[in-house]
């Protein structure tokens, strides 16, 4: 059964704000693996020989070394509009937060349009969405566009990690997108 135009841009509202907690989740995963570990899994590197899948991307290198994707998007972007790189390390965080969250937000609103109402917790979309913009984002999309390297260059531990940290995002994005249109 299709959604009413109305019942969309309601979902996408509350997709919205299903994707900031989503996000702010994630964030906090993160800051749990860190606390938990005393790294950060995201820093690891392999030590294997190169292999084929070490580089996808169609674009050439975007990232500059030891750059994240989203500060990477976020340099890119700020060179677009001023015409130079960022200054400050302060800029450049602020950049890539503001990527980190705005991807993330705008992601929740597709779930919202495109989830509908479902009931809460929608733990089958939660697990699919977060699983898809793993694999379709973080693991393909990203190094296709050569925002990071190819899948082959991180240790399987850094791959798991992301996996949950998207997890995490998918569960609590659909399960608070769900719970806002029941209240709403």
């Amino acid at each position: 059964m299709p959604h009413e135009p109305s019942n969309r841009w309601k979902g996408l509202v509350l997709g919205l704000s299903g994707g900031a907690a989503g996000t702010l989740a994630m964030n906090a995963y993160w800051q749990a693996v860190v606390s938990m570990t005393g790294e950060d899994p995201r820093q690891e590197t392999s030590d294997a020989k190169p292999q084929m899948l070490d580089d996808i991307s169609v674009a050439g290198q975007q990232a500059q070394p030891d750059e994240s994707s989203t500060a990477a998007i976020g340099r890119i972007g700020y060179e677009t509009v001023t015409g130079s790189e960022p200054k400050t390390e302060e800029t450049k965080t602020v950049l890539s937060n503001a990527v980190h969250f705005g991807y993330g937000i705008a992601q929740g609103g597709l779930y919202g349009m495109l989830r509908g109402n479902v009931g809460a917790p929608d733990l089958l979309g939660g697990v699919s969405f977060g699983t898809a913009l793993w694999l379709l984002g973080d693991e393909l999309g990203i190094p296709v566009l050569g925002l990071a390297k190819g899948p082959t260059t991180y240790p399987v531990n850094q791959h798991i990690h992301r996996f949950a940290a998207h997890l995490v995002y998918g569960l609590t994005t659909s399960t608070t997108t769900q719970l806002l249109r029941r209240l709403l």
